[in-house]
């Protein structure tokens, strides 16, 4: 018999570790190539440059390409070590370390190429369904699924790249050892380091130090975001430290409780090796757990807070501003556009505003002064103030967050240029009353020094148009409606080539402004976040279950072996299935409660920089449906896990 048939036969009768070998590669393109498909979309990418989901896919991003490369090295890892004995027992019958290497390069290019085109494929499927599902559910169908080159080539040269050091690392141990090594590599125990109280300690403090690093830094330093990948770094470290020694101590404690520790020996000893021995899986799968629970949290609660911050910055459905040669519709015509049946007008005003521009001579910034008369103010806010000739009130169109604000408007903000403008302030007022169509900021005069700005400054006249209607929500037609009729008259006029158009468009100056536009431009731009954040935990949580699933897979004949043994001196099958039970829910649940721990601590962390989650109590709501979520479904995966292991050992 030819070495060629020896070898084909051994791969037949050993056919699982092959197919066990090739879904976990295939797994791992499958992940990666997900993510590219998001990565490169048109539409995630047009968002990503504008900056607002760039921090949303870099941590995850990071921890996606590590988790692919560690997945990768340790499917690769568990399939030579079992291989490792066989290469030993062909060296003892003459194959050389040639036969050798052609003998893996060949199968793992065979397998290479086969995860790769297979885990392209059902990434592709797997995207397309996620795209359909939730873009509908989300309300943002309109970002389409797409494919690119990017996204074949990234996944190809990464998959490869890691796949190749994967398969010479391993070649190297096996030309390293010799050949009685190799044979017994499959019977060697992994060796366990000894405990030591001190570095265990020294984790819990890495542990410690990051959480307050982050409390103390993230709201309130200018590299708040930057700090926060080292603060991560710190605590992923602090965890693998502390997870390695954390049982062991554990032990020493409770040995000290007989009644305690007797009972539980078994238990205790067994997950001791195994939580030294996954000690890297475990701290990788509590990273996956803490970013998941982390980003979705944080995705709703940043949605939560711009849909609020859209309709308390909006005082009126819908604005916009005209002059004598823009958006110059009589009311009339804009009644008839927005005036439903169905939807009734319920308040417009009309706002005369009078801006004048100043060049400062230091560094040729424009300034512009947009006054008001106090007849319109009182009207807009009903508030009564008299003011006298070259008297005036400053009014910020947005309530002070913080007395350092209002000080600052205190001290600077109504600084006039030109020496002309001679009014002497009364009162700093603030107050959310004008859609942003003009300025944030006007100066409040009497009507008669309103009367003789145009005689006496250049400047320009403008009125402020702001309707109310009675559901917002219902405005979008009418708002499409008013914004073509609007963009068609300005079209029949000539471009505004002045003051009020540099630095952006006549389009862009003219506008309308509403609240239906903002929403929907915020559940655009959010609901492609809560897209992303989906997928991504998705792709996490079932890598996390894979890679536990994987361990205790590839450990299943020493378990046997070691129940077996345990049969012989009189441990019961029940026992057996108990003592299984309380491994694998210590292995499925210990990773998952401690990230979101860690999760819950770097929340509350970065919460400080909008006030604190007491501030903001609806918060702690997501977080907690995202963490009972998580682990309802980590559950489910446990018992079916739980279920064909004991099948396996029994």
């Amino acid at each position: 018999m030819s070495f060629s048939q020896i070898v084909w036969k051994m791969a037949k009768a050993n056919y699982r570790k092959y197919i066990f070998y090739y879904l976990c590669n295939t797994f791992a393109v499958m992940f990666f190539f997900v993510f590219s498909t998001i990565y490169f979309n048109r539409q995630v990418d047009e968002v990503k440059i504008s900056g607002s989901i760039q921090f949303l896919l870099m941590t995850p991003g990071v921890t996606l390409v590590l988790f692919t490369i560690f997945f990768i090295s340790y499917a690769h890892q568990i399939f030579i070590k079992q291989r490792r004995s066989e290469f030993g027992l062909f060296m003892t019958l003459g194959m050389t370390d040639r036969d050798i290497v052609k003998l893996v390069l060949l199968e793992n290019t065979i397998i290479g190429l086969l995860s790769l085109t297979s885990g392209i494929l059902g990434g592709t499927i797997f995207s397309r369904g996620i795209f359909f599902l939730l873009m509908h559910s989300v309300g943002i169908g309109q970002v389409a699924f797409h494919l690119s080159s990017n996204m074949f080539l990234y996944t190809t040269i990464a998959f490869a790249i890691i796949f190749l050091i994967a398969v010479g690392s391993s070649l190297y141990h096996v030309f390293t050892e010799n050949v009685i090594a190799n044979i017994k590599s499959s019977k060697t125990a992994a060796a366990l380091k000894n405990n030591s109280p001190i570095i265990g300690g020294i984790g819990a403090a890495f542990i410690f130090i990051s959480i307050i690093g982050v409390y103390l830094t993230y709201a309130y330093s200018n590299y708040g975001g930057e700090l926060l990948f080292i603060w991560a770094i710190f605590t992923i470290l602090g965890v693998y430290i502390s997870l390695n020694q954390f049982i062991s101590l554990f032990i020493e404690f409770v040995k000290r409780r007989e009644n305690y520790y007797y009972p539980r020996m078994l238990f205790l000893t067994s997950i001791n090796y195994k939580f030294k021995h996954l000690t890297t899986i475990l701290t990788l799968v509590i990273s996956l757990v803490m970013i998941t629970i982390l980003y979705g949290t944080l995705n709703l609660s940043i949605y939560s807070m711009e849909k609020k911050d859209v309709l308390e910055s909006k005082p009126y459905d819908i604005a916009f501003l005209q002059t004598e040669t823009k958006n110059n519709l009589d009311q009339e015509t804009v009644y008839s556009i927005i005036d439903q049946e169905d939807n009734r007008i319920q308040g417009y005003q009309q706002i005369p505003v009078y801006t004048h521009y100043e060049r400062m001579e230091d560094d040729n910034w424009l300034v512009s002064y947009s006054f008001m008369s106090i007849e319109s103010f009182q009207e807009l806010t009903s508030i009564s103030y008299e003011l006298d000739n070259n008297e005036m009130l400053y009014f910020i169109n947005s309530e002070f967050e913080n007395n350092e604000q209002e000080e600052y408007y205190q001290e600077n903000a109504y600084y006039f240029a030109d020496e002309n403008l001679e009014f002497t302030l009364k009162e700093i007022i603030a107050g959310n009353n004008i859609n942003y169509v003009s300025d944030s900021a006007f100066f409040i005069i009497n009507n008669t020094d309103f009367e003789q700005l145009e005689s006496q400054f250049d400047g320009y006249k403008s009125t402020i148009h702001q309707i109310n209607v009675e559901d917002w929500r219902e405005t979008d037609g009418a708002t499409n409606k008013l914004e073509k009729n609007l963009l068609a008259y300005n079209k029949k006029t000539p471009p505004i080539m002045d003051e009020r158009t540099e630095g952006s468009t006549e389009e862009e100056f003219f506008k309308v402004d509403s609240k239906i536009k903002a929403f929907q431009s915020i559940k655009m731009e959010n609901g492609i976040s809560f897209f992303v954040m989906t997928v991504l935990s998705i792709i996490f949580f079932l890598g996390s279950f894979i890679l536990l699933y994987l361990n205790l897979f590839s450990e299943i004949e020493s378990e046997k072996e070691k129940y077996r043994k345990l049969h012989a001196i009189g441990i019961t099958d029940k026992e057996v299935k108990q003592a299984v039970t309380k491994e694998i829910r210590a292995i499925f649940f210990i990773p998952a409660i401690i990230g979101a721990i860690l999760a819950f601590c770097y929340f509350i962390s970065m919460m400080r920089d909008i006030g604190g989650v007491m501030a903001n109590p609806g918060l702690l709501l997501y977080f907690g449906g995202i963490t009972i979520t998580y682990l309802l479904v980590q559950f489910i995966f446990y018992l079916y896990a739980r279920k064909k292991i004991i099948y396996k050992l029994m």
